[in-house]
C-alpha cells in the first residue's frame, strides 16, 4: 500500500490557525491520490498542563491513573483535526493508540510497543479514508492505556510507518530540519540536508530535540527514511537515512543535554565489584531510567541520569547497596 505517515508536534497543533495550514497540506497529498496516516501530539503545552492539574489532585498521582489523564490531550487534537477534515468533504476519522493497534507493555509512563495490529488502519485506507492516531498512546495486552513517555508521538510515527511499511515518515516541527547546533543558541547552526540513523541517534541521546532517540532506533531496524520539515513552510527539510559512505570524517553535530545529575557510588575497591554494574543496570531498567554516561574509578563509580529521577534512582540504590 502506497502509504505515508506524517506527524505534527504540539508546537504545529497549537491552536485552529495551525490546524487549518495542516489541512491544507494533508488535502493537498489527498488530491495527489496519497493514502496518509497522520499522528499528532497535544496542543502546545497541554501535557504540561495535565500534569501540573494531576499534582493538585494528588501530591503523588498513581501512575495508570496519570496516563489515562495525559493520553487525552492527543485525543482532543485528533477529533479536532478529523473534524476539520471532514466539514471540508474530506472523509477522516481519528483514533486512539489502542483503536490504531497499537499494543505496549504495561509500564506506565515509559512503556515499550510490544506490536502494532494494523487492519483497523488498513481498512480505512483501502476505504479512502485519512487515518488520524493519537501519538504518545498505546494500550497493554490487558487493553489498559500506557503512555509512551515525552516525545513518544515521534516514536508512534515512525512505529506506524515501519509496520505498514510507509514509504516514508514525514516529522513536522517548527524548525526547517535538522540543525548542527539549536538555531535558538548557536544563531550560525548549518541546516543539515542528510544525517544518518547512527549520527541522529547519538545526538538524539546527547540533547539534540528535533527527534526522540527510540524512534531513530525503530527507523534504523526497518530502514524507514524519515523527513523532518518545517509544518508552516514548503521546503524540503532534512532526510534521516542509512549512510552508504564508507569513510567519513566530517562533524555533524555539536549538541548538549541540560537538567542532568551525577548519582556517585563509592566504596573500597569498587572497581572489583563486578556484580555491581548488573544491579545498577537492572534497576534503571525496572524504573525505566536511561543511564547516559558511566565511568569508574578505583574508588567510585559515577552514573549520569535526568535529574527529575535522580531522587528516586538513589533511594532505590541505597536500599540495594548500603547494608
Amino acid at each position: 500500500m502506497n502509504v505515508v505517515v506524517q506527524k505534527y508536534g504540539g508546537t504545529s497543533v497549537e491552536n485552529k490557525k495551525k490546524l487549518e495550514n495542516i489541512c491544507n497540506r494533508i488535502i493537498s497529498y489527498v488530491e495527489r491520490k496519497q493514502k496518509l496516516v497522520i499522528v499528532i501530539s497535544a496542543q502546545g503545552n497541554t501535557t504540561d498542563t495535565l500534569i501540573h492539574n494531576a499534582l493538585e489532585y494528588s501530591e503523588n498521582p498513581n501512575k495508570r491513573d496519570l496516563d489515562m489523564l495525559l493520553c487525552t490531550g492527543e485525543m482532543q487534537t485528533v477529533a479536532y483535526l478529523s473534524m476539520m477534515l471532514n466539514d471540508k468533504g474530506y472523509k477522516s476519522i481519528s483514533m486512539t493508540g489502542g483503536q490504531a493497534g497499537i499494543i505496549s507493555t504495561s509500564n506506565y509512563g515509559c512503556a515499550k510497543i510490544d506490536t502494532i495490529y494494523t487492519n483497523n488502519i488498513e481498512n480505512y485506507l483501502n476505504e479512502d479514508y485519512i487515518v488520524i492516531v493519537a501519538g504518545f498512546q498505546a494500550v497493554d495486552r490487558l487493553g489498559n492505556i500506557t503512555t509512551l513517555g515525552r516525545g513518544g508521538s515521534d516514536l508512534s510515527a515512525t512505529s506506524l510507518a515501519s509496520f505498514l511499511k510507509a514509504k516514508r515518515c514525514e516529522i513536522y516541527t517548527d524548525v526547517d530540519g535538522i540543525f548542527s547546533s539549536d538555531p535558538k543558541v548557536i544563531s550560525r547552526a548549518k541546516l543539515l540536508k542528510k544525517v544518518s540513523y547512527d549520527e541522529m541517534l547519538q545526538a538524539a541521546t546527547s540533547g539534540a530535540k528535533v527527534l526522540h532517540n527510540r524512534s531513530i532506533n525503530i527507523a534504523k531496524k526497518n530502514d524507514l527514511k524519515i523527513v523532518v520539515k518545517n509544518s508552516s513552510n514548503n521546503l524540503q527539510g532534512s532526510f534521516v537515512e542509512k549512510n552508504n559512505i564508507l569513510e567519513n570524517n566530517e562533524i555533524h553535530f555539536i549538541s548538549k543535554k541540560n537538567n542532568m545529575c551525577k548519582i556517585s557510588i563509592i566504596g573500597d575497591m569498587i572497581i572489583q565489584n563486578k556484580e555491581l554494574l548488573n544491579i545498577v543496570f537492572n534497576k534503571a531498567q525496572e524504573l525505566n531510567i536511561q543511564i547516559y554516561m558511566i565511568s569508574f574509578s578505583e574508588l567510585m563509580l559515577d552514573i549520569l541520569i535526568e535529574d527529575e529521577n535522580s531522587n528516586l534512582f538513589m533511594n532505590e540504590l541505597n536500599n540495594l547497596l548500603i547494608k
